[in-house]
């Protein structure tokens, strides 16, 4: 989302976050299509719902509004919007 690559010993270093979140409550695959790789910082800022993603994949500060940009995609990475949608639906202050 940010940009920002973190430089370990073995190489650039990111975290899986679940779209939609694994486990009873919520019922998230683990699964490709259902994840993010996002540095620590915005891992923690998505899943407590500081960031979230539109369907034409616009990163928004949702504590102000603010558009940050269209999420860093691969092209080999398909992001499935079921997941995205999810993600905002379970989010209160989200319009």
């Amino acid at each position: 989302m940010c940009g920002i690559v973190i430089q370990v010993d073995v190489g650039p270093y990111s975290q899986g976050a679940h779209i939609r979140p694994l486990g009873l409550k919520h019922g998230g695959p683990d699964v490709e299509s259902n994840v993010l790789c996002l540095c620590p910082n915005d891992h923690v800022r998505f899943d407590n719902g500081a960031l979230y993603i539109t369907d034409d994949l616009q990163v928004i500060d949702a504590l102000n509004g603010t558009v940050l940009g269209p999420l860093r995609t691969v092209p080999k990475h398909h992001i499935d919007l079921a997941h995205i949608q999810y993600h905002r639906s379970h989010l209160p202050h989200v319009p």
